[in-house]
């Protein structure tokens, strides 16, 4: 997803209904494998593990290396669709900077 020129890896679990966003450089495999270590780190804190990603094909490129590093399963939408959840979600929080961005006085960072 691209806000503002800045690129972020987002995802929800639609377990828990958790939201996630990491900004990163660009979307080569090393950054969003590094973004998508961070939000493991949280559900593993949390008491939670991720068994299975729904994606689009853009991560079909770090496939085998979260299988063989983290015991994830990639399960990509068919080619040329999108994953509806991950669409939504990114709807979402597009939905939710610019609110924050055109009334500044209501928006509190959540940290």
């Amino acid at each position: 997803m691209e806000i503002e020129n800045t690129k972020f890896v987002t995802c929800i679990d639609t377990t828990v209904h958790y939201r996630s966003c990491i900004p990163v450089q660009n979307l080569k495999t090393d950054p969003v494998f590094k973004a998508l270590d961070k939000i493991f780190r949280r559900y593993n804190k949390a008491g939670f593990r991720v068994k299975i990603i729904k994606c689009d094909w853009a991560f079909i490129p770090l496939t085998d290396d979260m299988l063989d590093d983290m015991g994830v399963t990639i399960d990509p939408a068919a080619a040329g669709d999108h994953e509806p959840t991950a669409e939504r979600n990114n709807r979402t929080l597009k939905e939710r900077v610019r609110v924050a961005l055109a009334q500044p006085q209501y928006w509190e960072p959540h940290y």
